[in-house]
C-alpha cells in the first residue's frame, strides 16, 4: 500500500517515493529527531507473519547486526506501520557499481581503489564471523564522492520456502540444487558455492576476483548459455587472460586476480585483510577520465535490469533481514551514521618497570607496535597490538636498533650481536640472515631485504630467507660520502630511498636508486638519516614522504609515478626525538597510523659510579656530543649542535668554575676533539674543505687553528700518545672502508699506515705507556676490541690480543693501564683487568651497567662520565597517530 507523502510514523516523516521492487516499497524520509535524510524500506506483510523465514533471517541478523564499517552499509532504525515492518537506512547518492560496468572496463586505478574499500569491507564482516556469499556488482554501491558500500550482507545464506515467489528477476534469484544448497547469484559464484559445499570467507574472497576481473576487463570472467554451462565453467575452466582484454593492467594486478580465483580455497589470499594489503602494494598508472555517477533516489540495490527501475529490483534484502529480526525477537536498536574519520593521537605508555622504551615502529597494518625495551637488566624486542593491554618481549635485542617489519606484517628484522635476524610477531625462535651492522633495513613483497654491513660497505640485498649477497650501491668517497645508510622500498617494491652522509653535513642527502641498478638520483638534502613513505588509499601513486628537519616531523607529498616530491611541505609533529646520530624515532604503516617518540635529544653530562649509580651532574643540558676530558679532569671539551644548526662547534667547559668558552667558529662541522698529553693543545676533525680533515689548536682558544693534516679522503682524530710524539686517527677510503694511520707530531709529519686491512678498523687508543693499542676492528664478521704491539715508524706486526667476547666497541684505558673498558654489542659497559707485560695478557669481561653512548673514564676508574637523557621523565611514552593523513588532507 503506498505511503503519501508528509506521513509520520514515530519520529520519521515520509518525503517521497523512490521506487518498489517485491520485497517491499523505498521512500525518501526526514528523521525530525536528528534532522537528516534517511531512507526507509517498508517491508510485504507476508514476509512478517513466516515464522520459517523470520527464524532463519534471525540467525544471519544476530551476526550482521554488529557490522559498523564506513563500506558497509548502515542500519540506524527499525520500526513497524500498520502491521507492516520497517526498516532505516542511511540514504545514499550515487549509483551501484552494476551501472558503471554497462558502460564498459573501469580505469585500473579506479578499479584498485574500488577493490580496496570492498576488501576492507569484507575484512570487517568476516572478523565478526559473517561471510557475503553473495559479493556481485548488484550489491556494491558506489557514492557520488566515489566511496563503495557493500550491501545485502547475508542474503544468499537464506533459503525462502519452496513455491513461494521472492518477486525477483531471472538474473540474480537464488538458486538451489542438490546436494547440499547453491546460494548466490550463479555467475558470481565460487567453485565450492557452485557444488553446494558449505562455505566461509574463502569463497568471498573467490567472488571479489570475479568482480575485480570485470572491473578490469569489462566483462564477466566466466560465461555459458546455461545455469549448468556457467557453472560448470565456473567450476573446470580459467577466464582468459586480463592482459589480452585490456593491455592497461600490470602483470602485479593480473597476478592477485588470478590468486582470487583459485579454484582451490587454500591457493587463493586466506583472508581479506591479505588481499588488502596486496592491492595497497600495487601502484598503477592514473586514469584521466571522469567519473561516472549521477544522484539516485532510493537505496534498493540488489539488481538492475538494463532497462533499470525499481520494478525490476528485489529490494533491500539484507536490510530487511536485520529489521525483521529485531522485530521478531523483540529487540530495540538504533545506530547514528559513522562520522568522517578524524585524526586521533593516543599515549601508549610503556611496561610497568621498563628502564628503556625506544624505537616505536608500526606494522604495515597498522595493527601492531614493536619497539625495543630493557627490563630487570635485559635488553629486548617487544610487540604489543594495538588493541591490546600488555606488550610481551620476542627476543634479546641491541638497544640502538632500528626495527623493520616484513610488508606481510608477520615477520620483525632486527639487530643483535652483529647479525640481521628476523622472528614472527607471536614469538618463537630468532631466525639469523646475515651478518649486518645497526643503520636500518628494508623489505618488500619479493621478499628482497636491503641492509648494511659494515660503514662504508654500501647497501646490499639478501634473500628474507638468507643466501647470496649482491651489493646494490656503493659508497662514493670522492663526493666525500661516508656512508650509505636506512634504505626505505617504495611500493613498487623495486625502487628504494637511501641517506647517504656525507663529510660536509650540508651535503648528506637522501638519493632514489632501483634493485635493477643504475646511478642513484639526488632527491633531497637531509640533515637526518631517517624517512618514511606513506601511501594515499585514496591514490595509489600518490602519497608522502616523511622525514624530520630539526626534530620537527614533516610529511611532503610525493608521485610515485614520477618518482619526485610535489607539493608543500606539512608539519605533523613539532617535536620527533632525534638522536646524535640523526635517527628519528618515528614509523608510519599504509593505512595511516603513525608511531613516533616525541621529545628532545638534549643530554645531561653525569658521572657515574661503577654500579651505574648517578653520583653528579656536569654542565647544562643540549645537544652534546664527542665528550673528552683533560688529562688534569679539570677541564671537558664537547661537541654542541645549535636546535637550528646542521652542525657542530666545540665548547670548552672549565668544571671546577664551572664556566663555559666557545672554542671553534668556522661554519663547518667540528667534532673529535683529542686533548695534549699535558692539556696545552686540542686536534679535531673539521669538515672545511669537504673531508674531515685534522686541525689544532691552543686549548686556551688563542691563536688561529692550524691545518695539521689534509687528504683526499675522510680522517679522524683517536688518540695521543703519552709521550706528545704521535697523534693516532682514522681514514675513510672506499678502497679498505676504514684504517688506522699514526701522524708524527714533531718534523715532517709524514703519517704512516698502522693497521690497513680490509675490515673496518676506526677506534682505537694508545695504551698509557704509549707500547700498545687497543682498536676496534669487525674482521670477525661483527665489531670486536683487541689489542697488538706498537712500535713508533712501524705497520703492526705479530699476533694481536682479542679483548672482548660477543661485540665490543669505544676501547678506554685505564690511567694506570692495568684496566680496559669498552662497550659490548648490547650496550653493556665492560671492563676488563689488564696485564700489559711483554706479551699482554687480559682477564674475564666483567659487566658494569647499561650505557648506549660514549663515555669516558676518571683515572682511576671508579667514575664514568657518560651523557644522559635530559628529559624530566626517565621512561616518555609513544605517541600513535591513527588517521593522520585526515588533517595533511585538509
Amino acid at each position: 500500500m503506498p505511503i503519501a507523502p508528509n506521513t509520520k510514523f514515530d519520529h520519521y516523516e515520509i518525503i517521497a517515493p523512490l521506487g518498489k521492487g517485491g520485497m517491499g516499497e523505498v521512500y525518501r524520509a526526514r528523521d525530525t529527531r536528528l534532522n537528516r535524510e534517511v531512507a526507509i524500506k517498508v517491508l510485504p506483510g507476508d514476509v512478517a507473519h513466516d515464522a520459517e523465514r523470520l527464524r532463519r533471517f534471525g540467525q544471519e541478523a544476530l551476526a550482521t547486526s554488529s557490522l559498523n564499517h564506513p563500506n558497509i552499509l548502515m542500519v540506524y532504525d527499525f520500526g513497524n506501520y500498520e502491521g507492516n515492518p520497517y526498516l532505516v537506512m542511511e540514504l545514499l547518492e550515487g549509483e551501484e557499481l552494476r551501472a558503471q560496468l554497462e558502460q564498459g572496463a573501469i580505469a585500473p586505478r579506479q578499479a584498485l581503489e574500488y577493490g580496496q574499500q570492498i576488501a576492507a569491507g569484507l575484512t570487517a564482516a568476516h572478523e565478526r564471523g559473517v561471510v557475503h556469499r553473495d559479493l556481485k556488482p548488484e550489491n556494491l554501491f558506489v557514492t557520488n564522492d566515489n566511496h563503495v558500500k557493500i550491501l545485502d550482507f547475508g542474503l544468499a545464506k537464506l533459503r525462502p520456502p519452496r513455491n513461494t515467489p521472492t518477486g525477483s528477476g531471472v538474473a540474480t534469484q537464488k538458486q538451489f540444487t542438490n546436494p547440499g544448497t547453491v546460494m548466490g547469484t550463479v555467475a558470481y559464484m565460487s567453485p565450492e558455492q557452485v557444488r553446494g559445499q558449505d562455505l566461509e570467507q574463502r569463497s568471498d574472497i573467490f567472488s571479489f576476483g570475479l568482480v575485480l576481473y570485470e572491473m578490469l576487463a569489462g566483462q564477466r570472467a566466466f560465461t555459458g548459455e546455461s545455469q549448468a554451462e556457467l557453472m560448470a565453467a565456473i567450476a573446470k575452466e580459467q577466464p582468459r587472460d586480463l592482459s589480452e582484454l585490456n593491455s592497461k593492467v600490470t602483470p602485479q594486478l593480473e597476478k592477485i586476480v588470478r590468486r582470487c580465483l583459485e579454484k582451490k580455497p587454500e591457493r587463493r589470499f586466506q583472508t581479506a585483510s591479505d588481499l588488502g594489503f596486496a592491492l595497497e602494494a600495487l601502484t598503477t598508472p592514473s586514469s584521466s577520465g571522469a567519473n561516472r555517477t549521477e544522484a539516485v533516489q532510493a537505496l534498493d540495490t540488489v539488481a538492475t535490469t538494463k532497462r533499470g527501475g525499481w520494478r525490476d529490483r528485489i529490494g533491500w534484502v539484507a536490510a530487511g533481514v536485520l529489521a525483521l529480526v529485531l522485530l521478531a525477537l523483540g529487540l530495540a536498536y538504533f545506530r547514528r551514521p559513522m562520522p568522517e574519520a578524524e585524526t586521533v593521537r593516543l599515549s601508549l605508555m610503556p611496561p610497568e618497570k621498563v628502564t628503556r622504551f625506544d624505537w616505536p615502529t608500526i606494522s604495515p597494518d597498522g595493527r601492531t607496535l614493536a619497539f625495543i625495551a630493557t627490563f630487570e637488566g635485559k635488553t629486548e624486542l617487544w610487540v604489543r597490538p594495538l588493541h591490546a593491554t600488555t606488550a610481551k618481549p620476542l627476543a634479546r635485542a641491541t638497544p640502538t636498533n632500528w626495527l623493520f617489519w616484513s610488508p606481510d606484517s608477520r615477520f620483525i628484522a632486527f639487530f643483535h650481536e652483529g647479525k640481521l635476524k628476523k622472528i614472527a610477531p607471536t614469538g618463537g625462535t630468532a631466525d639469523t640472515i646475515c651478518d649486518a651492522t645497526i643503520m636500518g633495513g628494508a623489505w618488500n613483497q619479493e621478499g628482497v631485504i636491503l641492509f648494511v654491513t659494515g660503514l662504508a660497505s654500501g647497501i646490499k640485498r639478501i634473500s628474507a630467507n638468507g643466501g647470496a649477497v649482491t651489493q646494490v650501491t656503493t659508497v662514493d668517497s670522492t663526493r666525500g660520502e661516508i656512508t650509505h645508510q636506512f634504505p626505505v622500498f617504495l611500493p613498487d617494491g623495486r625502487h628504494f630511498l637511501f641517506f647517504a652522509r656525507n663529510t660536509d653535513p650540508a651535503k648528506s642527502c637522501v638519493y632514489l636508486a632501483s634493485l635493477e641498478g643504475g646511478a642513484p638520483r639526488l632527491l633531497m638534502l637531509a640533515d637526518n638519516r631517517t624517512v618514511a613513505v606513506a601511501v594515499n588509499p585514496s591514490a595509489q601513486a600518490e602519497g608522502w614522504l616523511l622525514f624530520t628537519r630539526q626534530g620537527v616531523l614533516l610529511a611532503q607529498p610525493f608521485d610515485f609515478r614520477r618518482k619526485e616530491l610535489v607539493g608543500e611541505r606539512v608539519q605533523l609533529v613539532t617535536q620527533v626525538l632525534v638522536d646524535g646520530f640523526g635517527a628519528g624515532r618515528f614509523s608510519v604503516a599504509a593505512n595511516g597510523t603513525l608511531a613516533l617518540l616525541e621529545g628532545s635529544a638534549e643530554q645531561q653530562f653525569t658521572w657515574l659510579d661503577r654500579a651505574g649509580k648517578r653520583i653528579a651532574t656536569v654542565g647544562q643540558s643540549g645537544l652534546w656530543s664527542s665528550q673528552r676530558l683533560s688529562p688534569d679532569e679539570q677541564r671537558l671539551v664537547v661537541g654542541r649542535r645549535e636546535s637550528q644548526a646542521l652542525t657542530i662547534d666545540l665548547y670548552l667547559w672549565d668544571l671546577a668554575r664551572r664556566t663555559e668558552t666557545r672554542f671553534t667558529f668556522d661554519p663547518e662541522n667540528d667534532l673529535a676533539p683529542v686533548w695534549s698529553p699535558d692539556g696545552s693543545r686540542i686536534v679535531w676533525a673539521s669538515s672545511r674543505g669537504g673531508v674531515q680533515n685534522l686541525y689544532m689548536k691552543a686549548a686556551s682558544g688563542a691563536g688561529q687553528d692550524e691545518l695539521l693534516w689534509r687528504s683526499a679522503s675522510s680522517n679522524i682524530p683517536l688518540s695521543w700518545s703519552a709521550d706528545g710524539r704521535f697523534l693516532l686517527f682514522s681514514e675513510f677510503a672506499s678502497q679498505t672502508r676504514g684504517d688506522l694511520r699514526v701522524l708524527p707530531m714533531e718534523g715532517e709529519r709524514k703519517p704512516w699506515p698502522w693497521l690497513n686491512t680490509p675490515a673496518v678498523e676506526t677506534v682505537a687508543a694508545f695504551s698509557p705507556d704509549g707500547k700498545w693499542i687497543a682498536y676496534q676492528s669487525d674482521e670477525s664478521g661483527r665489531h670486536e676490541i683487541y689489542v697488538q704491539a706498537f712500535a713508533p715508524g712501524a705497520p703492526a706486526s705479530g699476533g694481536k690480543v682479542p679483548v672482548s667476547t660477543g661485540g665490543g666497541q669505544s676501547p678506554v684505558w685505564r690511567r694506570d693501564a692495568r684496566e680496559l673498558y669498552y662497550r659490548s654489542s648490547d650496550n653493556k659497559l665492560i671492563a676488563v683487568d689488564v696485564t700489559p707485560d711483554a706479551q699482554v695478557k687480559v682477564g674475564v669481561p666483567r659487566e658494569l651497567f647499561t650505557v648506549i653512548s660514549d663515555f669516558e673514564a676518571a683515572r682511576d676508574g671508579q667514575r664514568f662520565l657518560i651523557a644522559t637523557s635530559a628529559a624530566e621523565t626517565a621512561v616518555p611514552p609513544f605517541t600513535v597517530v591513527l588517521n593522520w593523513m585526515a588533517e595533511v588532507k585538509k
